[in-house]
């Protein structure tokens, strides 16, 4: 009798499916942001596929294409920042793109309006955020 997995990347891990399955990326959060849709909600779809990657391969794959501006300078940076964060938690080579002049700011973003978030943003902020003015909370990253 075989063990039960405990999650499903546990399960993909045993039964990879084809590459073609997964298709989020940074590229395709920016032509999904200029097509209209919601800069948050394609960046939580990109961190949900994201999670259930279970080779380097499709992670680089995710990351590596450059994505076009958006047309909100933020957004740009942030994308920048989320795939050299990406990149350095899963011991991947940053993409180029990542740290081209367009992809910082030069003044500080807070994500959150929230009040009393800015001191827990300063805190929690990735390397990769920080260095380019962007302050979020750690759990914005984070995905169950």
């Amino acid at each position: 009798m075989t063990e039960t997995p405990y999650s499903l990347k546990d399960w993909l891990r045993e039964h990879p499916p084809d590459g073609g399955v997964f298709s989020q990326s940074a590229a395709g959060v920016a032509r999904r942001v200029l097509e209209g849709e919601d800069f948050r909600f394609a960046i939580r779809e990109l961190l949900d596929e994201f999670a259930l990657l279970v080779n380097d391969g499709q992670r680089r794959q995710a990351l590596v294409e450059r994505p076009a501006s958006t047309g909100d300078p933020r957004h740009d940076a942030y994308l920048g920042a989320l795939a050299e964060h990406l990149a350095a938690l899963h011991e991947l080579d940053r993409p180029a793109w990542t740290i081209e002049p367009d992809r910082f700011l030069d003044h500080f973003w807070f994500v959150s309006g929230v009040a009393g978030f800015r001191a827990l943003a300063i805190a929690q902020s990735p390397a990769a955020f920080r260095r380019r003015g962007i302050f979020i909370a750690a759990g914005a990253l984070q995905r169950v």
